[in-house]
């Protein structure tokens, strides 16, 4: 029996508990949050008599500190603001951990000799991207010889777009509009670069109905920035993918001025425009009861015996209608709980605080997409040679 511990019960950390406890019929999950409403909504969706609801404040320190107790793996399906707050009480309880969020990967690779002194396993972006787009790349560099270029192409999207922006929010839309405003970090040249948000907008095509897509520059590489440093001579970047003009649209409001966090006077009241966005995007633009999909495609370029190799990762995941999944909750919650039963049944061993593409790269890798394929989620992988 594994005692797992969910931080976080919104759409991602439900699916991530109901796997954990239909993978194995002694694992028990605690599943931790603040609103008691979403824990009963997850208690009536899992309906397991092994699954703990519990209600704590997780910036509470003690009641963060209490919830580790006894615990053999904890994940945390957070806002971000939260997810290294999980980190460090994980590391300081000497409890295994894994993480759907990877961003500030310096940061959390701080914590590396503290968890290798404890004999614990820290494992940061764990999702869709960062998760498997970062374990294709990871994967493709350790098969080739030399590596000239490495593009990530991914996104959620629903299947039938609609206004406004032909876009459905599918989780938190604070960390969808966070980014959307920070600068993206890319390799150019082999040198980490920044380029604006929303930036290099290009068309992409995948089978009807995303015949018509496009894609622009994102912040999401987050670890692999640090870990492919040297490894990749030319460029390394992640684009995310959404139906035609979304970018536009999002560029609109934020030379309108949505985006800003300087209150503006309006009938005798202070008002945030960010804020108002966030609040005005939630009402119209909640995915429901639509179907959603996620797109993923990871190219990487390079020679292997000296002759010019691209491999190819392609991923069309759709909703489940029979668990009543949506396609992000999928693809983001599986790796996690993936790789923390693999770290419970003792087949990840490596200690200290690490990230998705230097533990699936090779041995691990074939289990790992085995895993996501079990549970309806196919990445496919095709290698062009010469």
């Amino acid at each position: 029996m594994s005692r797992f511990l969910v931080m976080g019960a919104g759409k991602m950390g439900i699916v991530l508990a109901k796997d954990l406890i239909e993978s194995d019929n002694r694992n028990k999950v605690t599943l931790v949050d603040i609103s008691s409403k979403r824990l009963q909504k997850a208690k009536e969706f899992i309906k397991s008599e092994r699954l703990i609801p519990l209600q704590r404040d997780l910036e509470k320190e003690r009641q963060r500190q209490e919830i580790f107790e006894g615990q053999d793996v904890a994940l945390a399906a957070l806002l971000h603001k939260h997810s290294l707050l999980a980190l460090e009480t994980a590391v300081l309880k000497g409890v295994h951990f894994a993480d759907l969020v990877g961003e500030k990967a310096l940061n959390r690779f701080k914590y590396d000799s503290e968890a290798k002194k404890k004999k614990v396993t820290i494992i940061s972006g764990l999702g869709v991207s960062p998760g498997i787009t970062n374990i294709c790349v990871g994967r493709a560099v350790h098969l080739l010889d030399e590596v000239e270029k490495a593009m990530i192409y991914v996104g959620g999207n629903p299947v039938h777009p609609k206004p406004p922006l032909n876009y459905r929010i599918v989780y938190a839309v604070e960390s969808l509009l966070d980014f959307y405003e920070r600068n993206a970090l890319v390799f150019m040249k082999g040198k980490i670069k920044e380029v604006p948000p929303l930036s290099g907008v290009e068309p992409i095509q995948f089978p009807h109905p995303f015949s018509e897509m496009e894609c622009f520059y994102t912040d999401g590489l987050n670890s692999l920035v640090h870990t492919m440093k040297g490894k990749i001579k030319g460029e390394l970047a992640e684009k995310t993918i959404r139906y035609k003009g979304h970018a536009q649209g999002i560029k609109i409001l934020k030379e309108c001025g949505f985006f800003s966090r300087q209150p503006i006077e309006l009938h005798n009241a202070k008002v945030i425009p960010r804020e108002l966005l966030e609040v005005l995007l939630a009402s119209k633009m909640k995915l429901g009861k639509e179907r959603d999909a996620t797109l993923l495609r990871v190219v990487v370029e390079g020679k292997k015996s000296n002759k010019p190799t691209t491999h190819i990762f392609e991923m069309i995941d759709h909703y489940d209608s029979e668990k009543d999944y949506t396609s992000m909750g999928k693809t983001t919650s599986f790796p996690a709980s993936i790789a923390a039963q693999m770290i419970a049944s003792g087949k990840i061993a490596q200690r200290g605080s690490l990230f998705p593409e230097e533990i699936f790269q090779s041995e691990l890798y074939q289990p790992f997409m085995h895993a996501l394929k079990e549970r309806g989620v196919v990445v496919t992988h095709k290698v062009i040679s010469d």
